[in-house]
């Protein structure tokens, strides 16, 4: 049996791990409460049900507590971020989770878990996903974090 040499072997290695390049996501404040473990190990491996469009499908990151879905990332998750406080913003139940839509830029809104500690912060690429699927596809894994409220 032949080998390959040590270079041509390094660049078969170097080669493929280029094709799973991690997704640059900087960790939230409180990543490492071991409520975000919970929530990240829960996540599905895909965002959304192929019905309209291609799943979306979960991608490495860089940062302890996120994680990101799509090519180029269309949803991205970090958990651990500070809970917001009462507010009059826009608040929308998604399975057993209340998310606060605290920002919307054209096609990129931004939402934030409620009552939830830790808090968790999904931003979506609207014109890659609804904002329904996408909070449908994580909602569930963010419904492991203890409950501390609700909206009304």
């Amino acid at each position: 049996m032949r080998s390959l040499p040590l270079a041509a072997a390094a660049a078969v290695v170097l080669a493929l791990a280029g094709c799973a390049s991690a997704v640059t996501l900087p960790p939230a404040e409180d990543a490492s409460d071991p409520g975000c473990a919970g929530v990240i190990v829960s996540l599905g491996q895909a965002i959304g049900d192929g019905s309209l469009t291609e799943p979306l499908e979960r991608r490495d990151t860089t940062g302890q507590g996120t994680a990101a879905f799509g090519t180029p990332s269309a949803v991205t998750l970090r958990c651990g971020m500070p809970e917001p406080a009462p507010s009059t913003a826009r608040c929308i139940t998604i399975g057993e989770v209340d998310w606060l839509e605290v920002a919307a830029e054209e096609n990129v809104w931004t939402f934030v878990s409620y009552g939830r500690s830790p808090a968790t912060e999904v931003v979506i690429d609207t014109d890659a996903v609804s904002a329904v699927t996408a909070l449908e596809g994580v909602s569930s894994a963010v419904a492991r974090t203890e409950r501390t409220g609700a909206c009304s």
